[in-house]
């Protein structure tokens, strides 16, 4: 499993170093509005339900897996407390040059999301992931750390691919070629491509389910429809009871 980490975080790194599209960071907008109250978090072509942000300030905030120079510099910037853990370095060293320009009190640590131990008990009030949980081979590590480090009353929020990402295969044909479901799920795409790039499909029962059995209570849930019929994505948010 170490192996498989040491490949995700490699890959990760390459992307930082070709500036994908999804290492972008905050703006000096989003940051500015971030300051006067406004706290605007991207969820794919849309956006973080606002009510679900309120009252910020404050806050223990986790940016689980959530390096970039994205969610955490807009988190501080709303007044919160906030931790940054990534596996890669590349996203970290962002989040490092946003703290330092715009003077914000972000703790930055790289480490891995499946283990948390460096973390007391009830240590945060919110925990914040991007999507990221496709590179876990067992999510259900993470729901029990998170729960763990979770105080009482406080939420988790989660961006995830459906299903359905990797379910589908591209098929020709004379009109030009359709979508077929060919994979099951769970799935990791070593299993049916070699390149060097890992990802594991996993199945809802794999995220809402297993929210559930680690003690959390499901209370929002959205889905984010891109532009390729494969492309749907979903945030959740679930709460540690009190």
């Amino acid at each position: 499993m170490d192996n498989v980490f040491e490949q995700v975080e490699k890959n990760i790194d390459n992307l930082v170093l070709g500036n994908a599209d999804w290492t972008a960071s905050a703006t000096k907008e989003e940051l500015e509005a971030a300051r006067k109250g406004e706290l605007h978090l991207r969820f794919w072509n849309g956006e973080v339900p606002a009510e679900w942000l309120r009252d910020i300030k404050g806050k223990r905030v986790l940016c689980l897996a959530g390096a970039g120079g994205l969610q955490a510099p807009l988190f501080a910037c709303a007044g919160a407390k906030v931790t940054v853990i990534d596996l890669s370095g590349g996203m970290l060293e962002k989040d490092r040059a946003i703290a330092e320009r715009e003077r914000l009190d972000i703790e930055i640590v790289k480490g891995n999301m499946c283990d948390l131990s460096r973390f007391a008990d009830a240590s945060f009030d919110m925990i914040f992931n991007p999507p990221s949980l496709m590179y876990i081979p067992d999510v259900s590590v993470v729901f029990r750390e998170c729960f763990r480090v979770l105080a009482k009353g406080g939420e988790l929020m989660i961006m995830a691919p459906a299903p359905i990402n990797y379910m589908c295969d591209w098929a020709e044909n004379e009109q030009g070629g359709y979508y077929k479901t060919v994979h099951r799920v769970p799935c990791c795409t070593r299993e049916y491509d070699d390149s060097e790039w890992i990802e594991y499909g996993h199945t809802m029962e794999e995220y809402l389910g297993g929210m559930i059995r680690c003690g959390f209570v499901l209370n929002g849930y959205l889905e984010c429809q891109g532009e390729d019929i494969t492309e749907l994505n979903f945030l959740a948010r679930a709460v540690k009871p009190e």
